[in-house]
């Protein structure tokens, strides 16, 4: 079990985020707060912080309806119409937060040779992941001139292909850094400065090469012929248990605590449960109401009544997420194995022979799912017991092709940029759009954000937001 660290600078994080969205800083090239060199030590923990604050305080609370886990959300985009706030807070905080701060940290790292190559190859791999939500969220993206501001102070947007080509890049960049680094003399990451490996080099490497994965997943989706980078990452090491998931925990007091759960006390009262503010979406009472499945009992609340149904808040009178979710210290996962595991089945049904069994994949994709919610996850308030599990992941049907998206669907609960991912490139769980929306589809992208268009002219026009991206192609 990890250690449990308090993430005591998200109060710094949120005034960041305010100055971020309300100046020229979104110039993403151009940040006067931006220092000259960075201590691995002191940055890294503010730039995990800056990333689980966003992803769970505003994308958390207010996209997590837009693949519809969650029956309905304050705020949300889903009905087409995403403010300049929301985009404009993400847009900043990604670029200038986070990938202004890495690209410091690389820079001094690499200056100071292989005896900072593991922090080289943890700020290399942290840019891989914080480029592939861009492109999730906005489609094209600066890329390639993006972090040069001398040479390029208004950066050309990058097309999707390009960027989840560079993404995979970075992750082979990021494993070689790990593999040669030098541990004569090594600069020492403090456990608590890695508040997703407490600086296990080993995890890190797993960790880049699984979201070489998800990057490769997304390119194939789109049309690219990425198979032989596949089979790559598939004879490298993949995350297959929960002791490598990368996550954040939140030690639940007063400022440091899951965003999910302040909703509900600042706005509501003591709990979810009592409060009806969160409930489960129609795909999740599909999928699980009466199968058997022990994440149903895990998630929801007064489940044997229904669903409030999509666009819909729940009552007393309809089933709702329960207090084993939404808590306050309930940790924010970046990436855990059970994702893979689907990958995998996906592939060994598309013929990869190194995927292995598609069977065997689907299933330990479920049981390393119903194992986190039920055993793994620190805090955990509901168990449920191995020969639980065995009976029901034993009891599964030899998996289809839909059987399988289903289940990645499921395994991004609480993960709002993956579901969402998942839902546009599988097309399934089948999703309506809500009612009274001004799009013919669910959301499928954000619009760039005011200032970003202002300060950049090289900025596109924006899409409307029901057209599909480009790894939605298939």
């Amino acid at each position: 079990m990890k250690k449990i660290y308090s993430i005591i600078i998200l109060s710094a994080v949120f005034t960041l985020s305010s100055i971020y969205s309300c100046s020229d800083n979104l110039d993403i090239n151009t940040d006067p707060l931006a220092a000259t060199s960075a201590d691995p030590n002191a940055v890294l923990p503010f730039v995990f912080g800056e990333y689980t604050a966003r992803k769970v305080s505003e994308l958390g609370t207010r996209i997590c309806d837009v693949s519809q886990y969650i029956s309905n959300t304050y705020n949300s985009p889903n009905r087409g119409a995403v403010s300049g706030t929301l985009s404009g807070n993400t847009w900043g905080v990604w670029y200038v937060g986070m990938l202004g701060n890495l690209s410091l940290v690389k820079a001094d790292a690499a200056a100071a040779g292989s005896s900072s190559n593991n922090v080289n190859g943890i700020a290399t791999a942290l840019m891989a992941n914080t480029f592939l939500e861009l492109t999730a969220l906005w489609e094209d993206v600066p890329f390639t001139e993006a972090l040069d501001g001398v040479n390029f102070p208004q950066p050309k947007f990058d097309d999707q292909e390009t960027v989840l080509n560079g993404v995979v890049d970075l992750c082979d960049e990021a494993m070689a850094l790990i593999d040669s680094h030098n541990t004569d003399g090594e600069f020492q990451i403090t456990p608590a400065s890695d508040m997703y490996y407490g600086g296990d080099i080993a995890k890190w490497r797993i960790f880049a090469n699984s979201l070489k994965l998800r990057a490769l997943m997304m390119l194939r989706s789109g049309g690219a012929n990425v198979d032989a980078k596949i089979n790559e990452t598939l004879d490298q090491p993949l995350m297959t248990s929960n002791d490598q998931t990368a996550y954040v925990n939140y030690v639940g007091t007063p400022g440091a605590q899951n965003a999910m759960l302040t909703i509900v006390t600042a706005f509501f009262g003591p709990d979810n449960e009592s409060q009806n503010v969160f409930g489960p979406g129609d795909p999740i009472d599909e999928l699980l109401s009466g199968s058997g499945d022990p994440r149903w009992d895990l998630w929801v609340a007064r489940n044997d009544l229904d669903a409030p149904g999509n666009d819909i808040f729940p009552d007393p009178e309809t089933s709702v997420l329960s207090n084993n979710i939404i808590r306050a210290d309930l940790p924010d996962v970046l990436m855990s194995p059970d994702e893979i595991d689907l990958y995998k089945a996906e592939l060994a049904l598309a013929g990869f022979a190194k995927a292995g069994s598609a069977d065997t994949n689907y299933r330990n994709g479920v049981r390393n799912s119903i194992k986190w919610w039920g055993q793994d996850i620190p805090g955990v308030l509901a168990t449920v017991s191995d020969a639980d599990i065995d009976a029901y992941v034993n009891g599964l049907a030899a998996p289809t092709a839909n059987d399988i998206y289903n289940e990645q669907f499921l395994a991004a609960f609480n993960r709002p940029i993956l579901a969402w991912n998942h839902v546009r490139r599988n097309k399934i769980p089948v999703l309506d759009p809500p009612p009274a929306t001004s799009i013919s589809t669910i959301l499928k992208r954000f619009t760039y954000p005011p200032d970003e268009i202002g300060n950049n002219p090289n900025t596109p026009a924006n899409k409307q937001t029901d057209v599909p991206m480009w790894f939605e192609n298939l």
